[in-house]
């Protein structure tokens, strides 16, 4: 299924989402934002794993769930239902630098390093080959010519059956097994990850001036839990892979709380 949502899907939902939009300003804003909040996360992961990871593949693991969130499995869908699909290539654009790009080049470098195992890969054609990537290539690249009503009657139906995939994806691979194991270290990451990595898009948003949808959005993908996606990099290199998906199905568990409670906090901030 998670082979459907990558290959298929997702590439649909995003060509449909780009090809349908305009790039402005406020999307590089985003996207330089989405930069800075993995930035001040992977950071502050360093520093609290040297004191609360037991190992190098934990500590490997410990970084990479702090560094990237599920921006896109459960960004996209959030991101549309709260602000529309028009507003979704605004979130495609926080998942290609904040997640995709970090977790193809710092993630792999990470992984390769604290992994128990050595594992080779082309990361330039990792990032190139990758299914979403390609369908924002293709996106802008027919995006003067046009297209075939049938192609893209195809185009939304393969992206409209992304977000209940998604769903059922995220509920097969929720497992609990190991979450007391690793009580402190995923306590540190779930810090990280809900309330340190959406602060600093809140700060940075503010900063930067975006309106209110745009604050939002940024908020709202920086407040999302680890990426599932990191523990297919985890079994690549031999990290620590109790702990990742423990990580993933805490933060995931928590964030059903605190996602709707930074929203609330913004409608309080800026209405």
């Amino acid at each position: 299924m998670n082979n459907i949502i990558i290959y298929i899907t997702m590439p649909a939902l995003i060509f449909r989402a780009v090809f349908e939009s305009e790039l402005t300003l406020s999307i590089i804003k985003i996207s330089l934002l989405a930069l800075v909040v993995v930035a001040v996360s992977m950071l502050t992961a360093f520093v609290a794993g040297r004191f609360a990871c037991r190992s190098r593949p934990t500590f490997g693991a410990f970084v990479l769930v702090a560094a990237v969130g599920n921006t896109g499995y459960l960004g996209f869908p959030l991101t549309m239902e709260i602000f529309g699909i028009e507003n979704l290539i605004k979130a495609v654009f926080y998942d290609l630098f904040g997640t995709v790009i970090i977790l193809f080049t710092a993630g792999l470098v990470v992984a390769g390093r604290y992994g128990g195992r050595e594992g080779k890969i082309n990361m330039v054609r990792e990032i190139l080959l990758f299914p979403p990537l390609l369908g924002l290539v293709a996106a802008f690249l027919f995006k003067s010519v046009g297209l075939p009503k049938f192609f893209l009657d195809v185009i939304g139906f393969l992206a409209g059956a992304t977000v209940p995939l998604i769903m059922i994806s995220i509920g097969l691979a929720l497992e609990v097994g190991q979450v007391r194991r690793y009580k402190l270290e995923i306590g540190i990451v779930s810090v990280i990850k809900l309330f340190v990595a959406p602060l600093t898009a809140l700060a940075g948003a503010t900063l930067f001036g975006l309106s209110r949808v745009d604050l939002g959005i940024t908020v709202l993908e920086a407040s999302m839990p680890a990426a599932m996606f990191s523990m297919i990099i985890g079994l690549k290199y031999g990290l620590d892979n109790d702990f990742l998906p423990a990580a993933i199905v805490t933060t995931t568990m928590i964030s059903l709380v605190t996602i709707p409670a930074w929203q609330y906090v913004l409608s309080l901030l800026v209405g």
